[in-house]
């Protein structure tokens, strides 16, 4: 048996044929009814390893990994040309069960607002929401999949979002970014100056070559203005704060004119980085 198990669970081959293993597709079908019924992966996954059916050889423990990728897989129902164990409707089924309960509650409209927003501190992946359970919701990265080491409540991430708001409320200031890099031309660029000059000085002028000087010149000195961008996202940030009153609650609007990313670490850190890119930080609370 260990030779196959490269294939899926309840599979074989039989005669050079992929065939199916009746018995482990047995198996197979009561795994899906008993999904169905309501059991958990973790529940099937323990009453496998109590009847101490095989996985494959020398192995009788099964997890809910094994009972999840089981569930998940399309060739059950005659995908890639694999004998069909599972119809095509049981299988659907499961499927929109497993989607309905990955869900778990919807998110509001403000939760919403900031999941679009939220990444790792760490690696840049998105963070995502864990509400399957109604007692327990917690925030971690989509890529590691792991929740932080000091769990982030809903409440706590509104409240700490809306705390750094009301910061930056109180001491616009924090906005400001230092002062961009002005002009500071090359010395190739002040060679290609002096180049022009004495161009046009001589008295038979090559209005085809001065042009190109001229051309290279100016790219020269475009590549090396200060990006005006920060500059202006900044006083639009600034005009938006200074107007603003405290907020009592988290303000979905001035959020999304002035946040671009949450950004936040394993152990809770909560960072906001503004339209300008200026990062300003907090605490995330725990529970």
């Amino acid at each position: 048996m260990k030779k196959n198990r490269y294939l899926p669970f309840g599979y074989h081959i039989q005669k050079g044929a992929l065939c199916i293993h009746e018995a482990e597709a047995a198996v197979v079908r009561r795994v899906f009814e008993d999904y169905q019924s309501g059991m958990s992966y973790r529940s099937i996954s323990e009453k496998l390893t109590a009847e101490t059916i095989p996985y494959m050889e020398n192995r009788i423990d099964w997890n809910k990994h094994m009972v999840k990728r089981m569930l998940e897989n399309p060739r059950y129902c005659g995908g890639d040309n694999f004998p069909k164990i599972i119809p095509a409707a049981t299988f659907e089924a499961v499927a929109a069960l497993i989607g309905q309960k990955s869900q778990g509650e919807p998110l509001s409209e403000e939760l919403d607002s900031i999941r679009s927003k939220a990444i790792c501190g760490a690696c840049g992946a998105k963070y995502k929401r864990d509400g399957r359970s109604k007692k327990y919701e917690a925030w971690c990265c989509s890529a590691e999949g792991r929740i932080t080491q000091k769990r982030i409540t809903d409440q706590a991430l509104l409240e700490s979002v809306t705390a750094i708001l009301n910061t930056i409320i109180r001491e616009p200031s924090l906005l400001e970014l230092p002062s961009p890099h002005r002009e500071n031309y090359s010395l190739d660029v002040a060679r290609t100056e002096n180049q022009i000059d004495r161009e046009l000085e001589k008295s038979e002028v090559d209005s085809d070559y001065i042009k190109l000087l001229i051309f290279g010149c100016a790219a020269a000195k475009y590549e090396a203005c200060a990006d005006i961008e920060p500059e202006y996202l900044t006083r639009q940030l600034l005009a938006i704060f200074e107007r603003q009153q405290p907020l009592d609650t988290f303000s979905i609007r001035l959020f999304e004119d002035t946040v671009k990313q949450v950004v936040i670490d394993a152990d809770g850190s909560l960072w906001l980085r503004m339209i300008n890119g200026k990062l300003i930080q907090n605490q995330a609370g725990k529970e």
